[in-house]
């Protein structure tokens, strides 16, 4: 896990080496264990190095094969071990033990396709010399970012954004892209456009080529989910088969690994697993964030987990002074505005296991999305169910949830009612001008639960959770993990049809059936769902400085009319635009 920047000129720049040292120098701590860049001409690359695998100073990046190619690299290929046999087979011989310079082979070997065979999380930039061009790649999820960025004299590419701010002329927002984040809290979702106006994203399962000659930029797809609905003897016992060798190959590093455990069906799924392969359990630290709230206060199921399965548990309890304390860092950390004071819980979780030693910590992202764990799903399934006329089948195992039967049937006119956002946002005060429906009905419009499914996995909602997990982890140069995005578990998954995914009333059922021998059966039927829930109530309890700088914002009075603010979360959000504005000096 990494940093990775990159500059080419169109014509020559005094200052480009300079400015791009400085610039390279914004990604130290994504690797805070060695920092080199290369020069060609009007192009630069550039690496910060978090060592994982192979912490020998032979698997530093830049790196090179044969005069051909220079590869800078972030991620991890979990696979490499399997490939490197592979490629070994073909004629291949290699010097280090790390993946970066199995990946430089496959793609000798496979051209851009090594992609394809590649089980892993990675954003990479590779000049090749022979076809003049840099061949870039996201993975297939997004689990690690790519921004890019370009204009009439120079194009950059980057791991994060603010390592790309010092090529603009001006920072500008880019106020279509906020919009759906100020009505429904969704970031990452609009296009491929980020917060500031004239910075792109690489989309997930994306490659793109640069031809040096005329910088033009190509974007290729590599990898679409599986559609086909599959039928299985046994779906609870393959799906235990494909996150278990999932686990197997995230576990390969050559530092100290860790867990998150929030006390969650997911988290405690993956611990559990997890401790199975020590042979003693105690040589493996969960770290769990306790919220000092008592309504979202999960730690007494994290540690009755720890106890059950016999591994360490470190218990933190961020305290409201130190959410103060770091409120504008992590707004500097994230880069671009995030809807929730808990992206904080999950900094401080980072914080701590690199002051424990950590470098690897394994989270449960992507597991609600693919299983189905969220409680607004089931309006969605209950259409499913009653497209199918099986709607009483729906019903009849509905068990301690808190809507009534009568509040999901009025829940389904949200699931066909793309209008209903696009008033919320208008009623909100929300200039016309900036209201666009064609946006709304690309992000928010339901076509079919497998369309549904998928727009949550690759814009509406595991992405700006992904943006959340990389750069809190990436703050204090530890590498988080993340064994449900494994694309095998993603594709058998979201091929099986709804009514196995989702039986008795549960969310999650397929999941909770897997993993059904190895927790305490209160965690493992248990219905309601927090997560690293902060203890917003408490910590927003004054707005008036909240308040006095949404007030101040230039930004906001653009996008508004009238601002009416009826909850905290709003509240937070608007607030979070006016402080980015303020710490990024962002302008109209």
């Amino acid at each position: 896990m990494c940093g990775i920047l990159g500059c080419v000129y169109k014509d020559y720049d005094a200052n480009a080496r300079a400015k791009f040292v400085q610039s390279l120098q914004l990604l130290a701590h994504r690797g805070p264990d060695f920092q080199d860049f290369v020069q060609s001409d009007n192009l630069f690359l550039g690496h910060t190095r978090l060592s994982i695998l192979d912490l020998d100073m032979r698997s530093n990046q830049p790196m090179s094969y044969k005069d051909k190619y220079t590869l800078i690299f972030n991620g991890e290929i979990y696979n490499y071990k399997e490939l490197k046999e592979e490629l070994y087979h073909q004629g291949y011989r290699f010097q280090t033990q790390g993946d970066t310079e199995v990946l430089l082979c496959a793609y000798d070997f496979w051209g851009e396709a090594c992609v394809e065979h590649c089980n892993g999380m990675w954003a990479f930039a590779l000049l090749d010399k022979v076809k003049k061009q840099i061949f870039c790649s996201r993975d297939r999820f997004g689990e690690k970012p790519f921004f890019y960025y370009e204009d009439t004299q120079k194009l950059v590419f980057a791991s994060e954004i603010k390592a790309i701010l010092p090529y603009l002329k001006e920072r500008r927002a880019n106020i279509p892209a906020m919009i759906p984040f100020i009505v429904r809290q969704n970031v990452d979702c609009y296009l491929n456009e980020t917060f500031f106006k004239g910075i792109y994203r690489l989309n997930p399962s994306e490659n793109l080529v640069i031809d040096l000659n005329t910088l033009s930029l190509s974007k290729t797809s590599y990898y679409t989910i599986n559609k086909q609905e599959i039928s299985s003897p046994n779906p609870a016992l393959k799906v235990r088969e494909i996150l278990e060798d999932s686990i197997r190959l995230r576990l390969r590093s050559d530092v100290k690994i860790g867990g998150c455990l929030s006390g969650g069906l997911d988290s405690s799924c993956l611990n559990a697993l997890i401790a199975k392969s020590y042979s003693n359990p105690k040589d493996f630290l969960a770290i769990h964030a306790k919220s000092s709230l008592q309504d979202n206060d999960e730690s007494a199921y994290a540690k009755e987990v720890a106890k059950h399965l016999g591994i360490e548990l470190c218990v933190i309890e961020p305290s409201k002074k130190e959410f103060l304390e770091s409120l504008e860092q992590v707004i500097r950390v994230q880069d671009e505005p995030f809807g929730s004071t808990s992206i904080y819980m999950q900094y401080f979780v980072m914080q701590k296991a690199r002051e424990l030693g950590i470098k690897v910590m394994f989270d449960g992202q992507g597991a609600d999305e693919i299983f189905l764990g969220y409680e607004h799903y089931f309006q969605y399934i209950y259409k499913t169910f009653k497209d199918a006329n099986k709607e009483e089948e729906f019903f009849k195992d509905l068990k301690n949830f808190r809507y009534s039967k009568e509040m999901i049937k009025e829940s389904l006119e949200r699931v066909e009612n793309v209008r209903a956002a696009f008033d919320r946002a208008k009623m909100g005060g929300v200039r016309e001008k900036y209201l666009d429906f064609a946006q709304f009905k690309e992000i928010y419009n339901y076509t079919s639960f497998y369309a549904f499914n998928v727009r949550e996995i690759y814009k509406n909602n595991l992405q700006s959770l992904l943006r959340f997990e990389d750069r809190d982890s990436m703050a204090f140069g530890v590498e988080s993990r993340l064994p449900y995005l494994d694309y095998r578990l993603v594709d058998y998954v979201l091929a099986l049809p709804i009514s196995v995914k989702f039986q008795k009333g549960y969310l999650k059922f397929l999941l909770r059936e897997a993993c059904k021998d190895i927790l305490p059966q209160n965690i493992l039927w248990r219905y309601n769902k927090l997560g690293f829930e902060s203890p917003q109530k408490l910590w927003l309890q004054e707005d008036k400085e909240m308040l006095e700088a949404i007030n101040q914002s230039k930004l906001l009075k653009e996008i508004f009319t009238t601002i009416t603010i009826k909850e905290k979360g709003y509240l937070w959000r608007l607030f979070n635009i006016a402080k980015w504005e303020e710490i990024y000096q962002v302008e109209l």
